[in-house]
């Protein structure tokens, strides 16, 4: 495979989306499932697995036949505003976690400046240094995974788990229909696709299944340490990375480090993928707008409570239409042309 300016590799790809898709279960709060924290959490993984990658179909197909999903500008526009949406979700669910956790007298709105500034700079800097932090990025969040397991190991006690379902159907679907919503890496594809120098099959189905197996671990693996404790704590995992030790060191900075550098990595691939949409002439003019209008969603969110509700509702309605709906109208309703019609013909 031959390098390409402006391009980016396969494995690239998945590691970018493998992070930002993990990055969800590190700031997980309590209050945002349905019913209890309980190891029938991984029933509703399975099934959000499944709707996620049923949805996912028309995307694929679309960067699979190289058609152009949201061409027109005003889609483009819109698709913007939705990719900074989901941004803002990411940035301020970790401003909260630190106004919350790490120091108490700062400001959430602080945090998330810092982070946007950040990635504003990274997404002028274009999709191939993004990339390469992301494989850096990958091999950190393993690492800091496998360690905070390894060394907390000796609190897992199997007795934990039982008994294994606590919630009942409509809770199990209504997490279900959450961890699939949760899936808006998906929709970058229709952005990033282009950009791939080779196959995107094989990342791009690795990086959401994998994804998903791994949270499905944590998940486990968080209910046999921390029992019936993990429903009432406010960040189930960051607890359990203060209960792993190495020695008498913690490791709850290990887990809040890899945490800052994949909140940092996938709002600056928001930030890329709005900024394309937006299509100003001077890339400079696009990120700046994309990290203005970030830093207002992150405000007004804040202002609303949004991160100590449940987001159901807020997550999975717009992921839906957006993932599915919207790309499969287009697919039906994109003309083919000359040269596609002519390589038919062939």
């Amino acid at each position: 495979m031959k390098y390409k300016r402006g391009m980016i590799s396969p494995f690239t790809l998945f590691a970018m989306l493998f992070v930002s898709r993990v990055l969800v279960i590190f700031g997980v709060c309590s209050t945002n499932f349905a019913g209890v924290y309980a190891p029938d959490m991984l029933i509703s993984l399975g099934i959000g697995l499944a709707i996620a990658l049923a949805l996912c179909v028309p995307i694929v197909f679309a960067a699979n036949k190289k058609k152009e999903l949201i061409k027109p500008k005003w889609l483009s526009v819109i698709y913007g505003v939705y990719f900074l949406y989901l941004g803002a979700i990411t940035v301020g669910r970790f401003s909260f976690f630190a106004s919350m956790e790490m120091n108490v007298k700062s400001q959430a709105l602080f945090h998330a400046l810092l982070i946007i500034l950040a990635g504003a700079y990274a997404a002028w800097l274009g999709i191939e240094p993004i990339s390469r932090f992301g494989s850096f990025i990958f091999a950190v969040t393993i690492i800091g995974i496998v360690c905070i397991v390894a060394f907390g190991i000796k609190d897992f006690s199997i007795l934990n788990l039982f008994p294994f379902s606590k919630n009942n159907t409509v809770e199990i679907m209504e997490n279900a229909l959450d961890f699939a919503g949760e899936t808006g890496e998906i929709i970058l594809l229709a952005v990033l696709a282009p950009k791939v120098n080779g196959k995107i099959n094989k990342a791009f189905f690795s990086a959401i299944i994998l994804s998903f197996a791994v949270c499905g671990i944590l998940f486990i693996y968080s209910s046999g340490v921390l029992g019936d404790v993990a429903d009432i704590a406010a960040f189930p995992f960051y607890d359990l990375s203060q209960l792993s030790r190495l020695g008498n060191a913690r490791l709850d900075s290990v887990y809040t480090a890899f945490w800052i550098f994949a909140v940092f990595l996938k709002c600056a691939l928001f930030l890329y993928c709005a900024s394309e949409c937006f299509g100003f002439k001077k890339k400079g003019t696009s990120c700046a707008v994309s990290a203005i209008g970030l830093f207002t969603i992150v405000f007004v969110l804040s202002k609303l409570e949004f991160y100590l509700h449940s987001q159901i509702l807020a997550i999975v309605i717009p992921f839906i239409v957006f993932g599915f709906i919207i790309p499969s109208i287009s697919l039906l309703f994109t003309k083919k042309s000359k040269g596609e019609i002519l390589i038919e013909k062939l």
